[in-house]
């Protein structure tokens, strides 16, 4: 079905000679507007043995607009500049941001797309070269800021998708300059299991860090733990189900 918003609706029921209460009722049982395909996907096996159905890229800002224009998400962040029309990633979403997002895209959807959790992502980014670097201390009560000026700066400024280069694996930009959400809570110590009730999650890219679930844009501040990212989005995936009557 198409949702008619606010005042179009209104004028398009009254057209028709519906009577004001009509057109209210009317309203309810529109249903939202349907969710667009599934993200291009890789499928990859977990050591664990679990198939995941992992997001080619992260999610687009195409994609996020298209939420947005559906009314199930009530933010829009700003788009990377170009003059030829790619697409780039999305950035600046907190985590109540991208739970709009997964009601939307989940919305009839025969998968339960989902954000990987630290592992997940670690095996799925295992490829990528890493780039140790020295510590400024090592006593545990500065851990906070134990990174800090040891790491190279990474430019902020939003690059088209699939700028980043392709794993082997079929993944893109995994070492881009946008950092991807987990649903692994930073506070597991203190004995948060869940996202939901999580204060800050782990954010992964060129390094890992912790961020407050409220935040978008980590370089104002508000960076729980070492160096903030240049921006923060989010890859989704999906568990592979085995079909009912599958041996095993």
């Amino acid at each position: 079905m198409i949702v008619l918003a606010g005042a179009k609706a209104m004028a398009v029921w009254a057209a028709a000679g519906l009577s004001s209460l009509a057109v209210a009722v009317g309203l309810f049982l529109f249903e939202p507007a349907a969710s667009p395909a599934a993200p291009e996907t890789v499928r990859l096996s977990m050591a664990d043995g679990t198939l995941l159905d992992v997001g080619r890229y992260e999610i687009t800002w195409n994609q996020w607009k298209a939420c947005y224009d559906a009314g199930a998400c009530t933010y829009l962040p700003r788009r990377g500049k170009s003059a030829s029309g790619e697409d780039y990633p999305v950035a600046s979403v907190n985590r109540f941001d991208i739970e709009e997002f997964l009601v939307w895209i989940n919305r009839g959807s025969d998968r339960a797309w989902r954000l990987p959790t630290a592992g997940e992502w670690s095996a799925i980014a295992s490829q990528l070269p890493q780039h140790p670097y020295r510590k400024l201390f090592t006593d545990p009560r500065l851990a906070w800021a134990a990174d800090y000026g040891a790491m190279a700066r990474v430019s902020k400024t939003l690059r088209p998708t699939g700028s980043y280069g392709r794993l082997t694996n079929g993944i893109y930009d995994l070492a881009g300059n946008v950092w991807e959400w987990t649903s692994t809570c930073a506070a597991n110590d203190a004995g948060i299991a869940d996202s939901e009730h999580c204060p800050a999650l782990l954010v992964e890219g060129e390094h890992e860090a912790v961020l407050s679930v409220f935040l978008r844009d980590p370089s104002v501040g508000g960076c729980a733990a070492g160096v903030p990212p240049a921006n923060v989005g989010f890859r989704l995936v999906a568990e592979v189900r085995p079909a009912l009557g599958a041996a095993g």
